[in-house]
């Protein structure tokens, strides 16, 4: 039986400066009037900047200023992480002189969860999957995550953890937030990343998703016979392909300039059957 799927990759949010959590919730809902089966978007597209910072260096009163002013703005966009105030204020009042140029500022907890909730009310009258990239949240421990939720009709089928989180975030001054998980190479804490499996399976396909430095974890793990391999990205664009001889990578890549790819083993780069300033759209076959 021959299997005909519609799959969108985001192109109009530049992770290498800002995600854009709002731009993903209105992307769900143009895909969904095109059609379209599958939606990926870039790594750390649920997370966003404030614009705390700018590319200088701050002294301590000055970020305190601008802290102050910024979390208190009448008009502060609704997914911006107002919690992070609680951490900037510990790290003012610890005497830390200067602050690094911020980009990726982290949500809480509590503020991940509730744009978790306006994806899945978005989603809940379509038959969509959707791999909507990463956001980086803080718990109540200050362990930072770097973390992808895959939804379908309103729900979180798989949640995904970056294993490999090497950059971590600029927001985490003074290593006040722990990286998760510990950055080991065991098969165990490898499972940490992907529950009990980092297969998927949507459509009758099996599908797996990689996270920009995660790229390759798939077959360091032993995992093969993908039909539908997925890298969300941040500045890397490629990994090593764990599909079959007739599945496909896709690749959505966030930086600078934002891009998506995809390839079959015996076609290095498949056309789009659209593009346009949101998404790129490619026609994929499978033979079920």
């Amino acid at each position: 039986m021959k299997l005909e799927l519609l799959l969108g990759a985001m192109k109009n949010i530049e992770t290498s400066k800002y995600g854009s959590p709002y731009e993903v919730i209105d992307n769900i809902r143009y895909a969904n009037e095109k059609g379209i089966n599958v939606l990926i978007g870039p790594e750390w597209s649920l997370t966003c900047s404030p614009g705390i910072f700018t590319n200088s260096m701050l002294r301590r009163e000055d970020a305190k200023r601008i802290v102050n002013t910024m979390f208190n703005a009448p008009d502060y966009i609704e997914y911006a992480p107002r919690d992070a105030r609680d951490i900037l204020a510990e790290a003012m009042n610890s005497g830390v002189e200067k602050f690094d140029d911020t980009i990726y500022v982290p949500h809480s907890k509590r503020e991940y969860d509730k744009i978790i909730k306006s994806l899945l009310r978005e989603s809940r009258d379509s038959d969509m999957v959707i791999y909507p990239g990463t956001g980086m949240f803080y718990d109540s421990n200050k362990i930072l995550y770097n973390h992808m939720p895959v939804i379908k009709a309103g729900r979180v089928i798989k949640n995904i953890y970056k294993f490999n989180d090497g950059l971590g975030s600029r927001f985490n001054l003074d290593n006040m937030l722990k990286l998760y998980p510990s950055q080991t190479s065991s098969s165990e804490d490898y499972s940490k990343s992907f529950g009990d499996s980092p297969i998927i399976e949507v459509y009758g396909l099996k599908t797996a998703v990689e996270i920009c430095a995660d790229a390759g974890i798939l077959k360091k793990i032993g995992i093969r016979d993908i039909d539908l391999q997925i890298l969300s990205s941040c500045g890397n664009s490629t990994s090593q392909q764990v599909t079959n001889k007739e599945g496909y990578l896709a690749i959505v890549d966030g930086d600078i300039e934002p891009r998506a790819k995809v390839v079959k083993k015996y076609i290095p780069k498949l056309k789009p059957v659209e593009k346009n300033e949101r998404m790129d759209i490619f026609s994929l076959d499978f033979e079920l």
